[in-house]
């Protein structure tokens, strides 16, 4: 009994490290891609970075949150309904709210953002996501398809659909938003329903492993594997289809890789493991709310003439992750603005 409880919760804490490794990716992503963007001069070290973040940040939430669905057993229409509503409010809420924020931001702060947004962009929304807020309208799109899928096939093996949004994801091309998003990205969901219901994490030969060397070895693929891809691009001559295609496989075997990372460091009792677990549960705020700081704050850096790409960068993760985590710690205190982004936690205590 004391041993399951033990591999339940290195379970919640494995998701809990994965959310904050790929929160802080987003965060030094964003960053970086920001000044280059802006066209500032950029060392080749910090491009690897920006370009081997790119590859898997915002796919790890997508696997969380596949896994963490993968709990659930929605065996009726009426239940998937229910969870398809509840979904809805949790993750449209925040979408609307904080996009139209962004927009009205961004069209006052347009002659200086590389990326600005007219007002009118806000009746656009609901087929057009702007800046990182595309992840809440892509996660939305999968909850409606997945457990959609399972109900219309119930016999159907979960390792035949994780096949089915991997060929999308390597063969279809779409210019349309809302359905680039479902094949480029769904894979990485039911890749994380996948590892939970075939408990692949908890296997001997993991389990069995020493976490430091689990670690170890975790990073070392990853590095292996980007250092692969970024062979295949320098060499350049394969076709743009092909070429998509190794990103997407790319991608596939960083998440796992990062994954591993994650269950590794779950397994220690460590400042680093401690830090990741209380940063988790501001991950959502991080993701929603970094870009208004790193942002305003390269502006202002850029205009007092300080243009150094690692002074930019360090000072806009710490920034960013300051502010982010002062917000918010100020809106947890104020259900008014806790509503627009964590309604059903405003709510759910408002009925009890």
């Amino acid at each position: 009994m004391a041993q399951e409880k033990k591999e339940a919760y290195e379970k919640i804490v494995f998701i809990d490290i994965l959310k904050a490794i790929a929160c802080l990716c987003v965060l030094i992503g964003h960053v970086i891609n920001g000044m280059i963007k802006d066209g500032m001069e950029i060392s080749e070290s910090l491009r690897m970075i920006n370009t081997y973040v790119y590859l898997f940040h915002v796919p790890c939430f997508f696997f969380a949150s596949g896994y963490l669905y993968a709990n659930k057993r929605l065996d009726t229409w009426h239940a998937y309904l229910q969870f398809t509503r509840k979904k809805l409010v949790t993750l449209a809420v925040p979408y609307f709210a904080c996009s139209i924020a962004y927009i009205l931001f961004s069209s006052i702060m347009s002659a200086d953002m590389h990326t600005a947004y007219a007002v009118s962009a806000i009746v656009e929304l609901w087929r057009m996501p702007v800046a990182q807020y595309w992840y809440l309208y892509a996660l939305f799109e999968m909850f409606l398809l997945v457990p959609m899928i399972e109900l219309l096939l119930p016999g159907l093996d979960k390792k035949w659909i994780l096949l089915f949004f991997v060929g999308s994801a390597l063969l279809i091309r779409s210019n349309v938003d809302s359905v680039t998003y479902v094949i480029s990205y769904t894979c990485f969901f039911c890749l994380g329903i996948c590892f939970n219901r075939a408990d692949l994490l908890n296997r001997r030969y993991i389990r069995s492993m020493n976490p430091y060397k689990l670690l170890v070895s975790g990073l070392s693929v990853s590095m292996i594997v980007y250092l692969l891809y970024q062979w295949t691009v320098a060499i350049d001559i394969f076709t743009p289809d092909i070429n998509a295609g190794l990103k997407c496989l790319t991608r596939l075997a960083l998440v796992v890789t990062i994954v591993v990372i994650s269950t590794a460091v779950s397994r220690m009792n460590n400042k680093v493991n401690k830090a990741l677990i209380w940063l988790s549960q501001y991950s959502l705020y991080i993701y929603l709310f970094h870009t208004w700081f790193t942002g305003s704050l390269r502006i202002i850096l850029r205009k007092t003439g300080i243009t150094n790409d690692w002074v930019q960068t360090a000072c806009g993760i710490a920034l960013g992750l300051a502010g982010s985590l002062t917000a918010a710690m100020i809106i947890h205190k104020v259900p008014f603005l806790r509503v627009w982004i964590e309604p059903l936690q405003v709510v759910g205590k408002k009925e009890r």
